[in-house]
């Protein structure tokens, strides 16, 4: 599994990272424990550590660029914000195309580790 929610500090809600994205179903999974937390229709923060992450393909940046656009045609954002810790710079690079391709629905801190 490439991502694993901790939710036990809600409203924050934990995200670890594994190595790489498996497959297409993987980053679905992934997608889809964000779409349960905006379902739940309570703010939440998340905090995202991709600390293990080694190769992603770049083909899941123009998807989560997607994602996010598809998030922002909600009416309610109940994301305020989130935290990334970032240990590499494939990382880095991979996000910075995420967010040139998309704005992030709520405000982004890049915590270098």
């Amino acid at each position: 599994m490439f991502a694993e929610y901790n939710y036990d500090e809600f409203p924050y809600v934990r995200v670890k990272f594994s190595n790489t994205i498996e497959n297409n179903e993987d980053f679905d999974s992934f997608l889809a424990g964000w779409i349960d937390l905006y379902n739940q229709k309570q703010n939440f923060i998340f905090i995202f550590d991709t600390t293990n992450v080694g190769f992603v393909n770049p083909k899941y940046c123009i998807k989560m660029a997607m994602f996010i656009h598809n998030l922002k045609q909600r009416e309610i954002q109940y994301l305020q914000k989130s935290f990334i810790i970032v240990s590499s710079k494939l990382v880095e690079r991979l996000l910075e195309l995420i967010f040139f391709l998309q704005k992030p629905v709520a405000p982004v801190y890049i915590l270098k580790k």
